[in-house]
């Protein structure tokens, strides 16, 4: 999968659109296509050959979802149209109209859901007061929002900048009567490294919390996923000494027993070489029948589909989110939401982009459910006040 295949030489696919002229000139790996002085980028689904694409400066890696080969092409803009021509595969060519930006999609023409947020953003929680490691630049990120048994929310999230040493990254806990209420009650550190965990000095971050049957059960990363689990959602207990599974960070489980009898995790995925354009970040997934494990030793590469942000080039291989809603799954990257039927196979384009204006001023996702309502989380990363959480309802619609 690390390998990109040569395109045959000598090979040159041309085609009209739009009454203007389109040439490509294969080459070892890649294929520069021009049309006057134009630049590539944009959004692209391929049918015929179920192929999507991630952008790799001026040009796009393309995967083959049927059999993950790597193949290098080349994307031109033509007026409101995006052209694929590929001198591998000369003969088919598709173009389709770019999404419109929007706070939510529009209505799906087939009827199935798509995500709308709803109302204004309620700021949950700012900076910690903590207790040790204290620094003016520390702030929450990623994070998890859960109910106690007590009937008390808990919000339970990674601050990174304090001073700890090591990684600086530790996990606070503030809590509040009300889900919706803003200004919830700090509650303290929850969690720091320790060694005898077999954790990183100074990295425990980007826990998720799941609740099955009469427990709760509490995942985050250090050296690899490590789990607590707890009988109240107040006091949790470590199961075992050390990961139960390898990964990178950012975890994400989702509940697929109704389907396939296993839950799934997940992640965001550092590993040198995958993938240059996102500074070789991806997205793999490991499969479980019971959440303390064993795990599954395959761990399936899902890459982000969303092009890479300009100077922050991986962050849709960070916190993945996968959500099941109306009998299909959905697939958060960032704010960007894609649909499949298969919760391991994904493609584009977005069926919904939650945040058109500004697709990063919040990040790391997650939906929570109370009273058979949606509402949707997330850190403020940039803005006039940036170090918070945030919330805001969440719909779905036909």
């Amino acid at each position: 999968m690390d390998s990109v295949p040569s395109e045959p030489h000598g090979t040159a696919a041309v085609r009209t659109v739009q009454h203007l002229r389109v040439d490509e000139f294969s080459s070892h790996h890649s294929v520069p296509v021009k049309c006057g002085n134009q630049p590539a980028c944009g959004r692209l689904t391929f049918a015929p050959l179920n192929l999507e694409y991630t952008m790799t400066s001026e040009r796009f890696r393309i995967f083959d979802v049927s059999s993950w080969a790597r193949i290098q092409l080349g994307l031109v803009r033509l007026g409101l149209a995006w052209v694929f021509v590929s001198a591998a595969h000369p003969t088919p060519l598709f173009a389709q109209r770019p999404l419109e930006p929007s706070t939510s999609a529009k209505a799906d023409p087939a009827g199935q859901l798509t995500p709308h947020l709803i109302g204004p953003w309620v700021k949950l929680v700012g900076q910690p007061p903590l207790e040790k490691w204290a620094s003016p630049k520390a702030e929450p990120v990623d994070f998890t929002v859960f109910q106690a048994d007590d009937g008390r929310w808990q919000l339970i999230s990674c601050i990174r900048h304090t001073t700890h040493p090591g990684g600086t990254r530790l996990l606070y806990r503030w809590s509040s009567p009300e889900l919706t209420q803003e200004g919830w009650k700090p509650e303290g550190i929850f969690l720091s490294s320790k060694p005898e965990w077999d954790h990183a000095d100074g990295t425990v971050q980007a826990p998720f919390h799941v609740r099955d049957a009469d427990r709760h059960y509490l995942f985050y990363n250090s050296r690899g996923g490590h789990l607590m689990t707890s009988i109240d959602g107040i006091d949790f207990e470590p199961v075992g000494n050390q990961a139960v599974f390898p990964m990178g960070r950012d975890v994400c489980i989702l509940d697929d027993r109704q389907r396939s009898g296993q839950w799934i995790a997940y992640y965001t995925s550092p590993e040198p070489g995958i993938n240059p354009a996102t500074r070789d970040h991806t997205i793999r997934a490991r499969t479980a029948k019971n959440l303390e494990g064993p795990w599954s030793d395959t761990a399936i590469e899902i890459p982000p589909i969303t092009p890479p942000a300009e100077g922050y080039t991986f962050v849709y291989a960070e916190s993945p989110l996968v959500v099941k809603r109306g009998g299909v799954y959905f697939r958060f990257e960032q704010l960007e939401v894609f649909r499949s039927d298969d919760p391991l196979k994904w493609g584009g384009p977005p069926v919904a982009r939650l945040a058109p204006r500004d697709p990063l001023k919040r990040l790391a996702p997650e939906i929570v459910t109370h009273d058979g309502q949606d509402y949707l989380v997330a850190y403020q990363w940039r803005g006039r006040d940036p170090r918070g959480i945030y919330l805001a309802r969440l719909v779905w619609k036909p």
